[in-house]
């Protein structure tokens, strides 16, 4: 049984490889459709988001691939696109105009520097602690408030296909612990949050990439929410988010066998064009 993956970064921002590279490997693999989602270009300088001038290339050169490859492989056009609110950054609707497929939301910024940067939580460990102490003067109550804030606003004001990473805020306190998930705040934020995504029809993507990438290994989001996304009936997907052609199906088993433990026996996936759900195992997606 093959796998599907509709989270994927290539050299257009801060990816290993070349479109094409994914594709050869996704052929490899036998899957029958592949979803790129390069981080779609911010109003400052970041290191890994697309620059906006690369847009144009960038959709040129999937649309290239959907028609080399049409007959073999489904190709889609997404992005990863950072809600930053009050208006910034590219919105769905004008992403869809623009011939994108598919949008995952994701929120990786958190604040904005004197300079006018984004706080981008999701770098390495030092970065995010001295982001924290500069701007919320080591309240990280208030960073984890923020984040949920973002992803409930987003949800509001511009809601994607996809919810990325929902709880990748988590990602750095097993270097200094600085969430506890049993935290009545916490716990609090998350359900505002999830009950939000069962409002609007989103779909919760389970993203692997914190099991082959993190040590020690983290699901995004955590077990307890996937089981608290089931009980709300919020549909998942299970992206890698691979940043090299080799990471494409990385985590998927063990993880399918988690979601069909929690109760899940489907996955929203994008084939023909639509979005519907396919049964799934430890071993692959019904196609």
């Amino acid at each position: 049984m093959p796998w599907l993956n509709y989270h994927a970064h290539s050299l257009f921002c801060d990816g290993k490889a070349a479109p094409e590279e994914f594709v050869l490997a996704a052929l490899d693999k036998c899957f029958p459709a592949w979803g790129f989602s390069s981080h779609a270009p911010v109003p400052f300088p970041s290191p890994w988001n697309m620059p906006a001038d690369r847009m144009d290339a960038y959709l040129a050169e999937i649309g290239r691939l959907r028609s080399a490859y049409a007959g073999r492989i489904e190709i889609y056009t997404g992005l990863e696109v950072d809600y930053l609110g009050n208006g910034r950054g590219y919105t769905v609707e004008t992403l869809r105009a623009a011939g994108i497929d598919f949008v995952i939301g994701s929120v990786h910024y958190v604040g904005t520097y004197g300079d006018g940067r984004g706080f981008c939580f999701d770098g390495q460990p030092a970065d995010f602690f001295r982001g924290v102490e500069e701007l919320y003067g080591n309240d990280f109550r208030a960073v984890i408030s923020c984040y949920f804030e973002r992803v409930r606003q987003m949800l509001e004001d511009d809601r994607p296909d996809v919810v990325g990473h929902f709880d990748k805020i988590k990602m750095h306190s097993t270097v200094r612990p600085y969430i506890h998930e049993e935290d009545p705040l916490y716990q609090k934020e998350v359900e505002k949050s999830l009950d939000l995504m069962a409002e609007t029809g989103c779909i919760l993507e389970v993203n692997t990439r914190g099991l082959y990438k993190h040590n020690p290994p983290l699901l995004y989001p955590s077990a307890e929410i996937i089981k608290s996304a089931f009980r709300r009936n919020i549909p998942v997907m299970m992206n890698s988010d691979s940043h090299h052609p080799s990471e494409i199906e990385s985590g998927f088993s063990e993880t399918a066998a988690l979601l069909r433990q929690i109760g899940y026996r489907s996955l929203r996936v994008l084939l023909n064009g639509t979005w519907q759900d396919r049964g799934f195992s430890p071993a692959g997606i019904d196609v």
